[in-house]
């Protein structure tokens, strides 16, 4: 690059001559300060300027760094009120109930936070509780329904349902008459707990709560166990039966054969016999009840056969007159 020297002139630029100031002429102060008024810039100006010559966000920091530097002790008025700022669970422990009805239902459909707090309870697990017995001794009971994480877990079903107790040993199940205030409201609701035995006794401290039996289902487990005990009596009984049916054919078959072979082919065909009488003697009831109503029938028909057969009889053993008269004149005759 070619460098050029500060005096030298541009050929693309007029040329600008400029003074050169002798050391030893050196101007005043008094001359100084009278250029520096004249030239200087109002502060209003200068401000206005350099405000417009920044952005918005740092002419913000500018003027916040000078109001809190100028006018120290009125910060306060910087602070926004956070009063009404609410995130989506402030809203939810709002509008949260415990158990929705269906008034609160309907009602819910035209607020949003309703709704939004009636989603999040359908996605809760309501068949067992979660209980806080922190303040037992006091007779207060927190409960609340369980979360997805807690159903994958067992907590609450399968784990002791105490907030702070992880025991899997010895579970019950209580129902407990849960006693609370929604929104200004005194409400019941009934509602499922199963504890460790310590937890439980902590639930029972002031009153006894209901122990859930499953009375009904040992009930009717133990029915069908005598159904089943009673048929499998009769299919054994029938098995013996039929054993000893078999038995007694087979001993009286191996008498009269002499091999061994012959005996076990007897044997085989007399099963097969057996199981056939076994099925006719089923049969035979039902057959004999009808072969006794054909021979009523037949019986009944053959008495009014004969009836009439013997009075045709009768009819051909009469005599008719002229037969009678010839027989007579015979006699006279002789």
């Amino acid at each position: 690059m070619i460098r050029r020297v500060y005096d030298e002139p541009n050929p693309y630029m007029p040329e600008l001559k400029r003074k050169r100031e002798n050391p030893n002429n050196k101007p005043s102060s008094s001359n100084n300060t009278r250029q520096f008024k004249s030239r200087a810039i109002p502060p209003e100006q200068r401000i206005k300027t350099r405000l417009q010559a920044v952005d918005a966000y740092t002419r913000h920091k500018m003027m916040i760094n000078n109001y809190v530097t100028y006018y120290k002790g009125s910060t306060t008025k910087l602070q926004r009120d956070t009063s009404n700022d609410k995130n989506d669970f402030d809203i939810i422990r709002e509008n949260h109930r415990f158990l929705w009805s269906d008034t609160e239902m309907t009602e819910a459909e035209a607020n949003w936070g309703a709704r939004l707090a009636k989603r999040y309870y359908d996605k809760l697990f309501k068949e067992y509780c979660i209980v806080d017995l922190t303040k037992y001794k006091q007779n207060v009971y927190a409960m609340r329904w369980r979360t997805e994480k807690e159903l994958f877990s067992g907590k609450g079903q399968f784990e002791c349902g105490n907030k702070y107790c992880k025991s899997k040993e010895a579970l019950s199940s209580w129902e407990v008459n849960f006693a609370y205030t929604e929104h200004g409201v005194r409400k019941n609701a009934l509602v499922k707990v199963r504890l460790c035995p310590e937890c439980s006794a902590k639930l029972n401290f002031h009153s006894q709560k209901r122990l859930i039996k499953k009375e009904k289902a040992l009930i009717k487990s133990k029915i069908k166990s005598e159904k089943e005990e009673e048929k499998e009596e009769k299919r054994r009984k029938r098995r013996e039966r039929k054993n000893k049916k078999i038995k007694k054919y087979l001993s009286k078959t191996a008498s009269s054969s002499s091999s061994s072979d012959d005996t076990s082919d007897e044997g085989e065909e007399s099963v097969e016999e057996e199981d056939k009488n076994i099925q006719e003697q089923k049969l035979s009831e039902e057959e004999k009840r009808k072969i006794d109503e054909e021979a009523a029938n037949k019986a009944s028909a053959q008495s009014a056969s004969e009836i009439w057969s013997s009075k045709t009889a009768v009819l051909e053993a009469e005599k008719t007159a002229d037969e009678e008269f010839d027989e007579f004149i015979d006699d006279l005759l002789l």
